[in-house]
C-alpha cells in the first residue's frame, strides 16, 4: 500500500469514530505576519516567543515577532529584532531571556536577490520586551544548532555561509559574562542538523548536509554521521552512524539513559519512515518495532510529559505536505492515529506548552508561507494505527 500523503482520500471516513483519535487539533488565532523558518521557544512564564523567518513572498527576511499566550488565547507584537533573520537558533536562557543567534538576511543588488549568513546575536528580555545587541559569533552561521547546557551556557554547532561553505566550527556562549569562546570543532562539516542534550548532560549532534570533500563548492549531501560532544572534557567523540543518511529529521532526547531517536527525514534520493534510537553502550542504532507509516521530511517530532511521541506535518514523498499527526504509544509501542491539521504544512514550529498542548505554527502550506497556528492536544481513545506502511523503506 502507498502511504497516504494528506490529499488522497478523506481523513474524515478514517476517524468516522471520532473518539479513536490519540490527539485533537484545534485552531489557534493566525500570526500577523505569514512565515517559514522561524522559531517558536517556550519561556519561563508560559508564553511562547515566535522570531523573525522569511514572509509571505518566501524570499523577504522578517524582524517581527510575536507572542502567544496560552492562558488568553491570542497574540500580542513584540518588539522587533535589530537585524531580520530566518535560518537562525533561538535558545531560552535560565534566567528567561531569550538568546538569537545568526541566520540569513536577505539582501537584493540591482535585482540580484542574496541571502547573506549573519554572525550577529541579540538577546530578548521578555521583562523589558527588548532585545540587546551582543558581542556576535566567530563565525557568521545559519543552519546550526544551539543547545543549552546543564550549566546555563549555550553550545553552537556548525551550520554554513552562504550555504556552499559547511561549517566545522563550535562556540559557546556564557550568559553570565555575555562573552564567546571556541570549543574544538566537529570531525565533519554540517548544516542542517540536529542537536539534542541528553539526559547525561552532553550534546549529540545528529546528521544534516555535508560538502565536506567537495572542496565547500557543491550544495552537500545527506549524512548518517553522529557526534557527541562530552562537557566534561570538551571533547567530540563519534557514535555509531544511523542505518541511513538523513537531514530535516525530527530527534528526540530520550528521558533516560542518555539516549536519542530520530524519526523519519530526507535522505540521499528521497524521505524516510525509518524510526530509530541510539543509547550508550549501543554499537549500532535500534530500529523502532514499528516506523511511520510513510516517510516524512521536514516534519517536527515532540517527546510528550507521559514519554510518548508525537509527529506533525511533514512532506511525504507523493504530496508537498501532509496534514496527518501520528502519536508514537511508548507502552504498546505502536503508531496511532492523532487527529488532523487544518493546513497541510511543513517547516513549521511545534512547541510544548506547560499544559502538555502543543502549539503548531506557520511553516509552508501548498508551497506558500503560513500564518495559521494550531493547538494540538493528547487524547484517550482507542489507538487507529494510520494506514500505509510499518516496515522501515
Amino acid at each position: 500500500m502507498k502511504p497516504w500523503g494528506g490529499g488522497l482520500f478523506s481523513f474524515a471516513l478514517l476517524l468516522s469514530a471520532g473518539a479513536l483519535a490519540q490527539g485533537k487539533v484545534s485552531p489557534a488565532p493566525a500570526l500577523k505576519d505569514a512565515r517559514q523558518h522561524h522559531t517558536a521557544t517556550l519561556l519561563l512564564d508560559g508564553r511562547v516567543l515566535v522570531v523573525g523567518g522569511r514572509g509571505a513572498d518566501g524570499l523577504s527576511t522578517l524582524a517581527s515577532c510575536e507572542l502567544f499566550d496560552p492562558k488568553k488565547s491570542r497574540w500580542s507584537t513584540c518588539a522587533p529584532l535589530a537585524v531580520a533573520r530566518s535560518h537562525h537558533a533561538a535558545t531560552a536562557l535560565e534566567d528567561g531571556r531569550l538568546l538569537v543567534t545568526g541566520g540569513t538576511t536577505h539582501e537584493s543588488i540591482e535585482g540580484q536577490n542574496r541571502f547573506v549568513a549573519l554572525g550577529s546575536v541579540e538577546l530578548y528580555d521578555p521583562k523589558k520586551n527588548a532585545w540587546t545587541t551582543l558581542a556576535p559569533m566567530t563565525d557568521a552561521r545559519n543552519g546550526h544548532t544551539a543547545t543549552l547546557l546543564l550549566d546555563g551556557t549555550v553550545l553552537v554547532v556548525g551550520g554554513a555561509r552562504e550555504q556552499r561553505q559547511h561549517l566545522t566550527s563550535v562556540e559557546r556562549f556564557d550568559p553570565k559574562t555575555n562573552t564567546w569562546k571556541v570549543e574544538k570543532p566537529l570531525d565533519l562539516a554540517r548544516w542542517l542538523h540536529a542537536a539534542v542534550r541528553t539526559s547525561e548532560g552532553d550534546v549529540v549532534v545528529v546528521g544534516g548536509r555535508s560538502n565536506a570533500g567537495q572542496q565547500g563548492k557543491g550544495p552537500g549531501v545527506s549524512i548518517a554521521e553522529v557526534e557527541r560532544f562530552e562537557v566534561k572534557s570538551g571533547t567530540w567523540q563519534t557514535l555509531p552512524p544511523m542505518s541511513e543518511p538523513r537531514q530535516r529529521t525530527a530527534v528526540i532526547a530520550e528521558a533516560t539513559a542518555g539516549g536519542v531517536i530520530v524519526i523519519g527525514g530526507q535522505t540521499a534520493l528521497s524521505s524516510t519512515n525509518y524510526a530509530e534510537v541510539w543509547t550508550p553502550g549501543l554499537t549500532e542504532w535500534k530500529p523502532f518495532d514499528n516506523h511511520l507509516s510513510m516517510s516524512l521530511s521536514s516534519h517536527t517530532g515532540t517527546r510528550l510529559p507521559s514519554g510518548d511521541l508525537v509527529v506533525i506535518g511533514g512532506e511525504p514523498p507523493n504530496s508537498v505536505d501532509t496534514t496527518r499527526v501520528q502519536r508514537w504509544r511508548s507502552e504498546s509501542k505502536q503508531w496511532c492515529l492523532a487527529g488532523e491539521l487544518a493546513d497541510g504544512r511543513k517547516m513549521h514550529t511545534a512547541t510544548l506548552l506547560n499544559d502538555g498542548r502543543v502549539l503548531v505554527v506557520g511553516g509552508t502550506s501548498s508551497g506558500l508561507p503560513e500564518r495559521s497556528a494550531e493547538l494540538w492536544a493528547p487524547t484517550k481513545g482507542k489507538c487507529e494505527e494510520p494506514p500505509g506502511i510499518s516496515m522501515g523503506w
